[in-house]
């Protein structure tokens, strides 16, 4: 019989920032800040209050107490689990950040910015998160920059790792969501979820070229209806939370390089092929078709790029870019944004006999392949990434994010092994709601 597992640290707090922060230069369009509480109206009452209830069922309404909730059920009762197309979705404490749209059954409906875009003013994070606080990639300069991290280094590498972030469409839910799952309300429902990835080419070199597998192509327009595609080892990373199976896969879009309202240079791929993942770290991460060769490469060169503008950052400028979140992403399935915030705290989740033995092992195939380079250590860490029940830490965050925000990639800092230093794959994961603050959740490796 197997031995019962030990929690040895439950969640621990490892790092808490509570010191003050000093004040932002003025003039600067971002100004990075801690989040305001969130104030809420009683559904009942009307009374505004920093610390309400929600109501279980549909995570809608809200109330002061208990008493407010069962004064205002014989109205609510009728409403209850009816809102489809709230674009707030919580459960559990946390706000799932997924811009909810209408079903379409026009394809070209799901690039229309008046048919995705939520009333800004009308957001549930706007006015305590400005959104003025987002910046566009296209605007994005050195002065951005808090002054611990102005390097210009910094700033091409956010500038590299912008061109790797895409924006994931999902457009069906999942009857097969469990009741605690954070969509578990919009189960069954073809109401178009938008978040953010972001997109990891491996193996450039060795690819096929296939008959296209989608049924409704949009490059049927121009390829015909029996065209192909180029099939390689492009996938993107998100969260668990926004592509869960393999129904909501056969419905999911990716548009690479949406970067201004005017779409120019807008490419739009198909979801193929989902790795299933451990939920403990929130990621997921699924193939994707490709229709030009032209993408192939120039996705190889943006990698190249992203690679070397990293080796180029200084180890002490990375040690110092470690308090800082910075995120990009697709705020409300705008066009592509950069925030940033300070790094809060960070604690630990999952550590158990079991999980600190899978860590070890972990470790182990990352350094095996660190010292071999070769593709075969490399799959096999990847692979026992997916396969290990893994402890993770989980880096709570003060950075503007919203609607649309989850998956998007975080840059933060980077980690060193065997003398060589590495980025994290980090990806925004929710908002807690009794913190007020942002979480992601990384692997921790044990040597």
């Amino acid at each position: 019989m197997a031995a019962a597992s030990t929690n040895h640290s439950g969640s621990g707090v490892l790092f808490n920032m509570s010191e003050q922060r000093q004040t932002p230069q003025p003039g600067l369009k971002c100004e990075s800040k801690r989040f305001l509480p969130m104030e809420h109206d009683c559904s009942y009452c009307g009374k505004s209050s920093f610390s309400m209830k929600f109501c279980t069922n549909c995570w809608v309404a809200k109330y002061c107490d208990r008493e407010c909730q069962k004064s205002h059920w014989p109205e609510h009762r009728h409403h209850c689990h009816k809102e489809t197309d709230i674009r707030q979705l919580y459960k559990g404490g946390r706000m799932v950040e997924m811009e909810m749209v209408p079903d379409t059954e026009f394809l070209e409906a799901s690039v229309n910015e008046d048919f995705l875009f939520l009333d800004l003013d009308k957001c549930p994070k706007n006015g305590y998160n400005d959104h003025a606080n987002f910046i566009a990639v296209k605007e994005f300069t050195l002065q951005h920059l808090p002054k611990e991290i102005r390097h210009k280094c910094v700033a091409d590498y956010i500038l590299a790792e912008s061109k790797t972030t895409v924006r994931v469409l999902v457009k069906w839910t999942s009857k097969n969501r469990p009741d605690t799952d954070a969509c578990a309300r919009c189960r069954g429902t073809r109401n178009t979820r938008t978040a953010s990835g972001k997109f990891v080419l491996d193996n450039p070199d060795s690819f096929q070229v296939k008959d296209c597998p989608i049924p409704h192509c949009h490059r049927i327009k121009n390829l015909g209806p029996n065209h192909k595609i180029i099939e390689a080892d492009l996938k993107i990373f998100t969260n668990k939370h926004v592509l869960y199976d393999e129904d909501e896969l056969n419905r999911t879009e990716v548009d690479f390089f949406y970067d201004s309202k005017d779409k120019v240079g807008l490419v739009k791929e198909y979801a193929t092929q989902l790795f299933y993942t451990k939920p403990s770290s929130d990621k997921t991460f699924f193939k994707v078709t490709i229709h030009d060769e032209e993408l192939l490469h120039r996705l190889e060169q943006i990698d190249n790029d992203k690679s070397a503008a990293f080796w180029n950052l200084p180890s002490q400028v990375l040690r110092k870019m470690s308090a800082f979140a910075i995120v990009i992403s697709h705020p409300h399935g705008m066009p592509k944004k950069i925030s940033i915030g300070h790094v809060v705290r960070v604690t630990e989740e999952n550590l158990t006999d079991e999980t600190i033995a899978n860590a070890k092992e972990a470790a182990l195939l990352e350094r095996t392949w660190f010292e071999s380079h070769s593709e075969e250590d490399y799959l096999k860490f990847m692979a026992g990434l997916g396969r290990l029940n893994l402890p993770v830490y989980k880096i709570w965050y003060d950075t503007p994010t919203c609607q649309g925000s989850s998956g998007s990639p975080v840059i933060f800092g980077g980690r060193k092994c065997k003398d060589t230093w590495g980025p994290y794959m980090a990806f925004h994961s929710a908002y807690d709601i009794d913190s007020k603050l942002n979480y992601f959740k990384i692997v921790r490796f044990i040597d």
